[in-house]
């Protein structure tokens, strides 16, 4: 999968863009991402090099673990110039722009290349979309969510009678569980891990180096080897007024290339799926390991 990590560093290197050319500018840039994660360290460590190649004239402050409110209130921000960006997962767009919700719809791929077949024909239409709310995307990163939960969930029978989290503001997948005499409790993604630590819920749906990256894999004990669905996210700012970014003089680079401010996004992600898939029981106690090639599945 393109991991979240590639996504915050090609928006961060878009959201450069807005900077003058003489005056040192700070990007304020929202998410919900653990402080001590991974991914907000590469995020600080592209802010030092997109600081040290522009001489200092952009520079980027990083809000990490929430601390500027759920994604709605960072929209918020976002449209009074409090902040230039975040990064958001679909369901945040749900009334502006709806069809970015499509990824996000149960059981609709089967495997990463019906996925990918799908999203070379629909992401161009859905970033339109994004051009049209005046917001600068730069695509859509995501990887199939597994169930994780404290009790074995072999098929729906199993699943029937459980409070399954659902994102907050997500309709779609609101009105998918009630037909499938599900029992969805919608909470904000911040509320998860208590949710599973105190039984407000039992089951939850998430990518497994996401729970690893929330610590929501130290409140389960099973997970289900099944891809429900494509959990995609993606980093918007601001649109703005784009001005050209100058880079330190004598750079060779006409621009900022995201391979050379991120780590080895797939090794980082069997590194902390590995994490998880160590602790979390499989329901049927078969040995499992996780996949060596790096596509996300097993």
């Amino acid at each position: 999968m393109r991991h979240p990590k590639t996504l915050v560093s090609l928006a961060l290197a878009g959201l450069c863009l807005s900077a003058t050319m003489a005056n040192a500018v700070e990007i304020k840039i929202s998410t919900l991402l653990p402080n001590q994660s991974q991914w907000m360290q590469d995020m600080r460590a592209a802010g030092k090099v997109i600081e040290a190649r522009t001489d200092g004239r952009v520079k980027l402050k990083f809000y990490g673990g929430g601390v500027q409110g759920t994604e709605s209130a960072v929209l918020r921000k976002i449209r009074i110039g409090q902040l230039d960006g975040g990064t958001f997962a679909p369901t945040d767009f749900m009334k502006q722009n709806t069809a970015v919700n499509i990824y996000g719809l149960p059981f609709v791929f089967e495997n990463w290349e019906e996925m990918r077949y799908v999203r070379d024909k629909m992401d161009p239409l859905l970033k339109a979309g994004f051009d049209e709310l005046n917001y600068v995307t730069f695509g859509f990163v995501g990887s199939f969510s597994i169930v994780l939960s404290n009790v074995p969930i072999s098929n729906h029978a199993d699943m029937k009678g459980k409070k399954v989290w659902l994102p907050q503001g997500d309709t779609i997948s609101y009105e998918a569980m009630k037909r499938l005499q599900l029992s969805p409790v919608a909470l904000p993604v911040t509320d998860v891990l208590t949710g599973l630590q105190t039984g407000l819920l039992d089951i939850a749906a998430i990518p497994p180096e996401v729970a690893v990256a929330l610590q929501w894999h130290t409140r389960v004990k099973y997970f289900t080897d099944m891809p429900v669905e494509l959990t995609s996210s993606t980093a918007a700012g601001s649109a703005g007024q784009p001005r050209p970014l100058v880079l330190k003089p004598g750079s060779a680079e006409t621009d900022i290339d995201a391979a050379t401010i991120t780590s080895d996004v797939e090794k980082a992600k069997a590194r902390r799926s590995t994490a998880m898939y160590s602790k979390i029981k499989i329901h049927d106690d078969r040995e499992r390991a996780f996949d060596a090639d790096g596509d996300g599945m097993l």
